[in-house]
């Protein structure tokens, strides 16, 4: 009752005319509303709101906008709704045991979001589309209405089962999980959420579903892959699609050029996809699981740089040329250790 009051009276207080999402964080522990934010403009999320009101909000806000009435506009409360945000993006293991999620652009080979009662699906994309890197992660949106909220978040997982997108990674794994987890099936959980959810859920097999749901259209980089035939040079190719940079900025020098010498965990460039960049190293193309494409104990040089800079490029592309030119000595130190172990 309290954040409805003062969404009312901050929209009334500025003269606000159209649709508008006033936000506000609820603290537990003192069991106060604070004002966040206003944003001038629809949220992601409205289709719940429209499922519990009956309101197409959209069509409302184009009637303000013409200069129409809203005045007698009736708005009802039934049930109870949740959405869920599939986002082209794929879950890493860090080496400090924590996950982050690393954006996926490129071309969905498959998609199949299937019709269902009391399912309402919002997609921005069909089978064949390319997702390009420039802009925000959502691709889907998953949203179920019902009578109560054990049967939405029922229906949602059961409906995720059905889904297949296959050619980009998503988070459907992560999100299937989020609905099998005993806290939020009870619904008593703040902000905390994420954190105590990644202590408490298996990772790994969340992990492993993840590349088992969305990793079968993926061309994989291999040894075949990078080698130049009758040379010791080798490709390195780009991973996935995004937009290639030599630098941090403008105005700093490129992480290498031609006859520079590195080891694999030099940063070569930035791929910047989703708003979120990324350094790439020729240990990134080195999997625990896989051949060793690039030897850990060599060092390297650029022979050539094929990419432009702020050139958008493909999963797959030739960014550059690069040869091993020696072995790395160990250091001092790593030598007395070594011994020491020996000992």
């Amino acid at each position: 009752e309290a954040v409805f009051t003062y969404a009312e009276a901050i929209a009334d207080e500025i003269d606000y005319i159209g649709a508008g999402t006033v936000e506000f964080i609820y603290d537990r522990a003192e069991e106060a509303v604070y004002f966040m934010e206003m944003n001038t403009r629809l949220q992601v999320e409205h289709p719940v709101t429209e499922l519990c009101t009956g309101v197409d909000i959209v069509r409302e806000q184009i009637r303000v906008a013409a200069g129409e009435s809203i005045a007698d506009l009736k708005v009802s409360s039934k049930g109870y709704a949740m959405e869920v945000r599939i986002n082209a993006e794929r879950m890493v293991a860090s080496a400090d045991g924590g996950y982050t999620f690393a954006p996926s652009p490129g071309r969905i080979a498959k998609l199949r979001l299937p019709e269902a009662p009391n399912i309402r699906v919002v997609s921005a994309v069909e089978e064949g589309d390319e997702i390009p890197p420039y802009y925000d992660s959502l691709i889907v949106q998953i949203i179920a209405h019902g009578r109560t909220r054990n049967s939405v978040v029922k229906a949602l997982r059961e409906y995720l089962a059905l889904v297949e997108i296959e050619g980009v990674y998503t988070n459907l794994a992560l999100m299937e999980a989020i609905l099998d987890d005993p806290v939020f099936k009870e619904g008593d959980y703040d902000t905390g959420f994420i954190g105590g959810f990644f202590q408490r859920a298996d990772m790994p097999a969340v992990l492993a579903r993840s590349e088992a749901r969305n990793r079968s259209a993926l061309s994989a980089i291999d040894v075949e892959a990078i080698r130049i035939e009758n040379s010791d040079e080798l490709r390195v190719l780009s991973p996935r699609t995004g937009v290639f940079y030599v630098a941090p900025t403008p105005d700093d020098p490129p992480f290498v050029e031609v006859g520079d010498e590195f080891d694999v965990n030099q940063p070569l460039c930035l791929l910047e996809a989703m708003k979120v960049f990324e350094n790439l190293r020729l240990a990134d193309f080195n999997s625990s699981s896989g051949p060793e494409l690039f030897a850990q104990d060599h060092q390297f040089t650029v022979t050539r740089v094929l990419a432009e800079n702020g050139q958008t490029v493909n999963q797959g592309d030739l960014l550059f040329i690069v040869k091993p030119v020696a072995k790395k000595e160990a250091k001092s130190g790593e030598a007395k250790i070594a011994a020491a172990g020996d000992d």
